[in-house]
C-alpha cells in the first residue's frame, strides 16, 4: 500500500471498537517511527518527541471516525504531528517568557536546597501512590523500572496502544495534580 493511498474508506463512519484498534495498532505500526522523526525534527528533545507522538495516536484514535479520504491517511497523519509539534514549541516560548531567571544552583546544595527537594520527591511519590492501579504501574514501569512501552505491554498482558494511552492519561493526572498543588502554596 503505497503512502498516496487512503487506508480507511469515508463510508466506514461507524467503526466497530475491535476494528478500530486495529486500525489504530496498524497505523502506528505504519508510520510511528516516521511521526516520532517528524516530530524530533521539529522539538529537537526526544521526550517532548514521544509525547507529541503520543498525542498523535490518541487523536488519531478519537478521531478516526472523521477521516474522510480527502487526501492519503499519512498526509493527515503528518499534519496532525506538526500540529502538536507547533503546539509544543508556543507554549515552550510561553512557559519560557514566564519563568523567572534561575540562578545557578551552588555545586554543594545547602541543607534547605536538599530538604526541599526531597519534599518535592515525597510529594511527586504520594501523588503517584494515589493514582488508580491501571496509571501507577505503567508510571513504575516505565519510569522506575525504565522499561520499554513494548515490555510493560507484555508484561500487563495489555496492547501498546493501551500502555500509550495509559501513560498520558497518568501523566495529565500527575500534571494536573502537582499544579493543583502549587496554586494552594
Amino acid at each position: 500500500m503505497g503512502m498516496s493511498e487512503p487506508f480507511i474508506q469515508p463510508e466506514a463512519a461507524s467503526l466497530e471498537l475491535d476494528n478500530r484498534q486495529q486500525q489504530l495498532e496498524y497505523l502506528m505500526r505504519r508510520f510511528g517511527d516516521k511521526v516520532l522523526y517528524l516530530a524530533y525534527s521539529y522539538l529537537h528533545d526526544r521526550y517532548w518527541a514521544e509525547d507529541v507522538a503520543q498525542e498523535v495516536f490518541i487523536r488519531i484514535y478519537t478521531n478516526l471516525d472523521k477521516f474522510q479520504g480527502r487526501s492519503s491517511i499519512y498526509t493527515w497523519i503528518y499534519h496532525i504531528t506538526v500540529n502538536l509539534c507547533r503546539d509544543q514549541l508556543r507554549a515552550q516560548t510561553r512557559r519560557q517568557r514566564l519563568e523567572p531567571v534561575k540562578l545557578q544552583r551552588p555545586t554543594w546544595p545547602n541543607v534547605e536546597d536538599r530538604v526541599l527537594d526531597s519534599l518535592q520527591q515525597q510529594e511527586l511519590w504520594q501523588t503517584i501512590l494515589n493514582l488508580p492501579v491501571i496509571y501507577r504501574e505503567v508510571i513504575w514501569l516505565h519510569y522506575y523500572e525504565q522499561l520499554s512501552l513494548k515490555d510493560i505491554a507484555k508484561i500487563l498482558g495489555i496492547s501498546l496502544p493501551t500502555v500509550k494511552i495509559r501513560l498520558y492519561r497518568a501523566r495529565q493526572h500527575l500534571q494536573q495534580v502537582l499544579q493543583a498543588g502549587e496554586g494552594d502554596a
